[in-house]
């Protein structure tokens, strides 16, 4: 607040102090009027303990105004001397009442009266030797961080309410917009003041936990951004790289502070379809608190505990009243807040808003360089059940020495393909390590191997059909919204995966099919239509016409040995059977799949935020029956992801796989506790006791980048890539 400001409210405090003998004598003779003779046989006189209190105040008024008085002493000097002078009034007037019905004595008031002052005397002292020494409001973040010893250099207070958040409240609307509670508001900072390390009390809305960080953020005495670099952070707000320099100037504290606030900010605008706060709303509410400059401190947004929109007029709504409905009192015969401006009208610093959502919307990008953040797990006590909860929220969790001895690894990103697809893992993985998304990494690296044709079998000019034509099925799952984009069987569009994400991102159906596949991609901008053959596919088809069309897909078809056109048989079947308690088992023999006539790339990456996405892309089964839809673009059959568990992918015979959804299997065992291994090789198991004939595997990967694979029928290979490694690593995996 500015000096002329300070030197206002010296002024009237002291006018108040030094005419508070003047109205207690008056005050006195009031009540002696109406006490009459029961105040002589009152032990303590009402007079005494108003003088006495009036003294005492005068006494401590002294010390005061040292020059080492802070703004906060004279804030809370304001509140101890109209809680005060309410408290006198207020017993006054209880005594008139309660000596007219002859309830109460004038001395059970008296000594209420007292020991009121008395405690609000404790609490000056208190404020006379500076911040008090566990408070948190108000006090500037590197004393906090200081005070709490922890090696994370973040306000425990924020974490414990992004936590709190994460846990229970992403989905709820208006976070960080609606007020929230008030006299909610006003426990919990009394709370944290007290006990800087307190849990929030279970059943808390999530609203009044946001508005909590919202309001502990603007009592701050500087900002984030601090006042020195508010110019040069704002002229960087359209360029990342001239962003993430400018940041780097923060200070330790204040950067990843920063950090972890904006992480929390993207984790809520990527539910914004749920709580309506996308990432401009957000910066709209946020920018304020965060970034201001040294003449716009946002004393509005703190007026959130210390002041109501009204005056009391009744003595009754003294409990509801605040310092500054006191101070204003029309028998004081002044209004505390008409010559002070107090910001009332708050003006938008847009600049400051875009700059917000700049730190939202490119946070990876922004923040690519920065230490993990390890957002805390909490201990929660529901009822008569204790569940110890470690969530992994945004970033990469520290591990510990015995983690590291396990294999996982210490840092995202992490990418995790099937088979030895060294080029498209690190397609994935450059995107990936420059901060972009998961999503974005997957399509990148699905992609790369389009293009390469990853063993003939994915890409344009692929395995062909039975008539010689090239199809593409593809997937894309985002773990963190669950939003699955996915195409099967589309012709004259060579981009599988880019055209499963435009299905993600601009329609609300989850799979689209043929020849509407195809249009819907060229329409949102894919190249086409192209013809998808290539010289090799087309020699293979000619090769397999000139055998007879042998193997082929067909069953119980005449000619068993011929190109067609076929008809169904009668008579008996060219299958093998196998009798069992339940009915009988039908497979193939012998298998038509195998490593080079039927592959899915499948990939799972985990971003640098920890959050996972999962993709997948193929021709499907060489010399398939046009029109046949394997498990590629099915979610939990070829891939699926969750961000609370992780993800996995498959590949294989998907005409036999899809019937059990392998990949949602996994990823729910792993829920369930189980270990990437265990789950892989659970999943591959109960396909396997029903067909012992089917080949395939499924590649699992935890939310911390453990990962493990499992195969039947066949060897399986899968490759991997995290900052542990120099480059990709090919795993092989034994059936």
């Amino acid at each position: 607040m500015p000096s002329l400001i300070s030197q206002q409210w010296q002024e009237r405090t002291s006018g108040f102090f030094s005419s508070s003998g003047t109205k207690l004598r008056e005050a006195r003779q009031s009540a002696g009027a109406f006490v009459g003779e029961v105040a002589k046989d009152a032990k303590v006189n009402v007079s005494d303990v108003a003088e006495r209190v009036g003294s005492l105040f005068k006494s401590r008024w002294a010390i005061l105004q040292q020059p080492a008085t802070r703004h906060a002493v004279q804030e809370h000097l304001i509140t101890a001397a109209a809680t005060t002078g309410t408290l006198v009034r207020k017993g006054i007037t209880e005594t008139k009442e309660k000596v007219s019905v002859g309830k109460i004595k004038v001395e059970e008031a008296a000594k209420k009266t007292a020991q009121k002052s008395k405690t609000l005397l404790t609490d000056i002292e208190r404020w006379q030797k500076g911040v008090a020494s566990s408070d948190v409001f108000g006090v500037a973040i590197e004393v906090t961080v200081q005070r709490q010893e922890s090696t994370r250099p973040i306000p425990i207070i924020l974490i414990k309410c992004a936590d709190y958040l994460i846990l229970t409240g992403l989905n709820s609307p208006n976070l960080f917009k609606t007020e929230g509670d008030k006299k909610l508001i006003q426990q919990l900072v009394s709370a944290y003041n007290q006990d800087p390390s307190a849990s929030i009390p279970e059943g808390v809305n999530p609203v009044d936990v946001a508005a909590l960080m919202k309001y502990y953020l603007a009592s701050l005495p500087t900002p984030l951004t601090t006042f020195e670099l508010y110019n040069e952070i704002k002229d960087a707000r359209s360029s990342v790289n001239r962003m993430r320099k400018s940041l780097q100037k923060l200070s330790s504290v204040n950067y990843n502070t920063l950090e972890f606030v904006t992480a929390l900010l993207l984790r809520v605008s990527e539910k914004s379809q749920l709580n309506k706060m996308d990432s401009h709303s957000l910066a709209m509410e946020m920018a304020p608190v965060i970034m201001w400059r040294e003449d716009k401190r946002p004393e509005s947004y703190r007026e959130y505990w210390r002041r109501p929109s009204r005056s009391p007029k009744k003595s009754n709504d003294f409990e509801t009243a605040t310092p500054w409905d006191l101070l204003s009192d029309e028998g004081e015969g002044v209004d505390a807040s008409s010559s002070i401006p107090l910001d009332d009208i708050v003006q938008v610093d847009f600049g400051a808003v875009e700059v917000v959502q700049c730190l939202i919307e490119h946070h990876n990008a922004i923040f690519t360089d920065a230490d993990e953040t390890v957002w805390s797990s909490q201990v929660m006590a529901r009822s008569y059940l204790s569940i110890i909860l470690s969530t992994l929220l945004l970033f990469l969790p520290l591990l510990t020495a015995a983690e590291a001895e396990l294999g996982k690894p210490k840092k995202f990103p992490v990418v995790v393909s099937t088979w030895p697809f060294i080029e498209a893992v690190r397609a994935a993985w450059r995107v990936a390590n420059n901060g972009s998304s998961a999503v974005e990494a997957v399509v990148e690296g699905c992609s790369a191997c389009e293009e390469l044709r990853c063993d003939g079998t994915v890409g344009p000019g692929g395995s062909p059909n039975e008539n010689g034509e090239t199809m593409l099925d593809a997937l894309i799952m985002d773990g963190v919204t669950m939003e699955v984009g996915a195409v099967a069987a589309m012709r004259y569009v060579k981009d599988g995966i880019r055209a499963a994400w435009l299905v993600m991102k601009h329609s609300q159906h989850t799979l689209l099919a043929g020849e509407g596949a195809s249009a819907f991609a060229i329409s949102m901008g894919l190249p086409g239509p192209m013809n998808l053959s290539s010289p090799e596919s087309l020699k293979k088809w000619l090769d397999w016409k000139e055998n007879r069309c042998q193997p082929n897909f067909r069953k119980n078809v005449v000619p068993a040995n011929g190109c067609g056109p076929y008809k169904p048989k009668h008579g008996g079947m060219d299958v093998s059977t196998e009798s069992c308690e339940m009915g009988t088992i039908e497979y193939r023999l012998p298998p038509l799949v195998g490593p080079h006539n039927h592959d899915t790339i499948s990939m799972a990456v985990i971003d640098k935020m920890g959050h996972i996405a999962v993709g997948t892309s193929t021709n499907g089964a060489t010399f398939k029956i046009p029109g046949r839809v394997g498990d590629g673009p099915i979610a939990g059959s070829s891939a699926y992801a969750d961000d609370e568990v992780g993800g996995c992918g498959a590949t294989g015979d998907g005409d036999i796989m899809m019937r059990f959804l392998p990949c949602y299997q996994v990823v729910e065992s792993m829920r369930q506790g189980m270990k990437p291994e265990q789950a892989a090789k659970d999943a591959v198991s109960r396909i396997a006791r029903k067909f012992p004939d089917f080949v395939g595997a499924v590649v699992a990967v935890d939310k911390n980048g453990s990962h493990a694979g499992a195969c039947h029928g066949w060897t399986f290979q899968y490759s991997v890539r995290d900052p542990n490694m120099d480059d990709v690593q090919v795993f092989t995996v034994l059936p």
